[in-house]
């Protein structure tokens, strides 16, 4: 004989003790008085005891009890040790760029056996503002990264603003 469809869901929820007070009463109330309705509720309810967990024991109940305190623990451990990694690893990279800052230029500056001259020739100018001494080659380069000409600049000219005497309406974030 099997249960009544229309309650059929409704019986093993009765089992299972998952119903609300109203309709746990009218479930009830048909098991009372349907033999094969009665016969599924038992059935449900035999398969659900043989489901069910034995008690724990005291050693399981330390356990469960413990639980929340040794996660914590475990948290702050891993928070503190993944910190700490950052900071080294921060370290490491401060260090290593450094020694970059510090050998990667020497490695460039190095003769690598060709013959550096031992005093460059320079080009003196005076007047603008407090370059005494600017060698031939430094020019060269200088020029050479601008696009120009070589430069022919009357620097005595240059002194004392003389740009800004001339023109009234320069302004100097212009040449900027």
């Amino acid at each position: 004989m099997a249960a009544c469809p229309e309650y059929e869901v409704l019986l093993d929820l009765h089992a299972t003790g998952a119903l609300e007070t109203d309709e746990a009463a009218r479930v009830s109330e048909h098991v009372r008085t349907c033999d094969a309705c009665r016969e599924a509720v038992a059935s449900t309810v035999k398969v659900l005891t043989l489901a069910e967990l034995p008690p724990l024991t005291a050693q399981e109940k330390a356990v469960v009890q413990e639980l929340p305190q040794r996660t914590l623990s475990a948290w702050r451990w891993e928070s503190r040790n993944r910190g700490l990694g950052l900071r080294t690893l921060g370290a490491l990279m401060a260090v290593a760029a450094a020694v970059l800052v510090l050998l990667v230029p020497a490695l460039f500056w190095s003769s690598g056996g060709e013959a550096v001259p031992a005093e460059p020739a320079s080009v003196a100018v005076t007047g603008a503002a407090g370059l005494e001494e600017t060698d031939a080659e430094t020019m060269a380069a200088i020029e050479a990264w601008a696009g120009l000409e070589p430069l022919d600049v009357d620097l005595d000219a240059l002194e004392g603003d003389a740009l800004a005497d001339e023109d009234p309406d320069f302004e100097w974030g212009e040449t900027l």
